[in-house]
């Protein structure tokens, strides 16, 4: 289901913006500059406003001489194609010093901080989410207290779960938010230009677009508004968060700002795969993001050193042990702590077949399950090891691959070696 319709009226002005001036005109140069002579209605779907802000906008850049009408061009539209005059092309370069950026025109703070809607993520169903975790082999209970926690927004520690799971577990979760969001192309803050939408995690629902232009970070050929509307996104992070993750980074070249991976996820799921492997970039996206995220902000560093609190909320899955890879001051920043850890007699076998179903008969899985309860390794990570080894030993022998009992025996014992923290055996190297 689509979000409610927009309870604000589109801006008509300059003035409705909430930018300065002096950025307006300079965006027109740039505009100007790279795409060359252009009607103020051409220019104001590359900006994604009202035609009659960009009226206002070169009226004024023609009666300070910046601007003039291209007579080498037929006209189009209301006052005809316009050009940058001398003196126009002699501001270029100092317009260029502050930004290349010359997409859709970015949304004041303000005007995104009151018109982003923050509310909840919408599910398919109370149960659906549960239900497609429990076929992940996961305990009912476990599942259903996941599905509660992603669909409340919380920040979710998930502590136990086989590397090779992480993944389908937060595709299983994604799944059951539904609906769309609108979020800005690009956020002004600081004098900055901070650009938030992300080809990579933001998928646009409806859209007037014929070419490839989306993807071009200086210009656009999208005909909308300043907000795009999205499907929920999905933010995966594998081996763990890095500081650089969480702040946004600069390009030197264009000079405007990228927005962080947290603030791409907002409204949706960011997941960090193993993300006890790096304390220092997990606790800051706890003290940037998940604290501030409690009272629905987000907060952004910029290279100057200012910092700027933004509206920011989505569902956070961190696998591993979060509480105990952060300070202690930061834990509180993990609402739920969720161990799956525990593989049990009643999900073991479908655990196993999701894993090896193509090559596990019914007396080789109870084999293999038997034989690792009796080692003691019940858990998800041991069976999980077990598991691989057996996907690389078919891998390596290809058509002498026999899942016999001391095929089976080697992988247990490779577990085994595993759980205990010992280096993995050569697959190569064994007989």
């Amino acid at each position: 289901m689509a979000d409610a319709a927009p309870r604000w009226a589109e801006p008509s002005t300059p003035a409705d913006l909430h930018l300065p001036p002096t950025f307006l005109a300079d965006h027109a140069i740039r505009a100007l500059a790279y795409q060359g002579a252009m009607t103020p209605p051409e220019m104001a779907r590359r900006w994604r406003v009202d035609d009659g802000i960009v009226t206002d906008v070169i009226d004024t850049l023609k009666t300070s001489g910046v601007v003039e009408m291209d007579g080498g061009q037929a006209t189009f539209g209301p006052g005809g194609r316009v050009r940058l005059t001398a003196a126009g092309q002699e501001r270029v370069a100092a317009a260029r010093r502050r930004t290349w950026y010359a997409g859709p025109v970015p949304v004041a703070l303000k005007d995104f901080g009151e018109r982003m809607d923050l509310a909840l993520p919408s599910s398919t169903g109370e149960c659906s989410a549960a239900e497609t975790l429990v076929r992940l082999a996961l305990p009912p209970h476990l599942a259903a207290e996941m599905a509660q926690a992603i669909s409340s927004g919380a920040a979710v520690a998930v502590q136990g779960a086989a590397f090779d799971e992480q993944e389908a577990i937060t595709q299983s979760l994604a799944q059951s938010l539904n609906g769309d969001l609108s979020l800005p192309h690009a956020v002004y803050a600081a004098g900055s230009i901070v650009r938030v939408f992300d080809v990579r995690y933001h998928h646009i629902r409806v859209t007037s677009e014929r070419d490839g232009a989306a993807t071009d970070v200086l210009r656009t050929r999208q005909t909308h508004t300043q907000w795009a509307t999205v499907a929920r996104p999905v933010v995966m992070l594998s081996g763990g968060v890095h500081v650089s993750d969480v702040l946004p980074a600069y390009d030197d070249e264009a000079r405007f700002y990228v927005a962080p991976m947290p603030l791409s996820a907002c409204r949706g799921l960011l997941a960090v795969f193993d993300c006890e492997t790096n304390p220092a970039g997990l606790a800051e996206l706890a003290r940037l993001w998940l604290i501030p995220g409690r009272h629905h902000t987000g907060v952004l560093m910029l290279r100057s050193g200012e910092r700027i609190e933004i509206p920011w909320r989505a569902a956070t899955l961190l696998f591993g042990d979060a509480r105990a890879a952060l300070p202690a001051a930061l834990r509180s920043a993990v609402s739920y702590g969720i161990d799956v850890s525990e593989l049990d007699v009643g999900t073991r076998p479908l655990f196993l077949s999701l894993r090896l179903g193509h090559m596990l008969s019914p007396e080789a899985s109870a084999s293999l399950a038997g034989l690792l309860e009796r080692r003691g390794l019940t858990t998800r990570i041991a069976a999980g090891q077990a598991c691989q080894y057996l996907h690389d030993r078919a891998a390596y022998q290809g058509a002498a691959f026999a899942l016999d009992d001391t095929t089976i025996q080697r992988a247990v014992d490779f577990a085994t070696a595993a759980d205990d923290g010992h280096a993995r055996n050569d697959l190569r190297a064994a007989s």
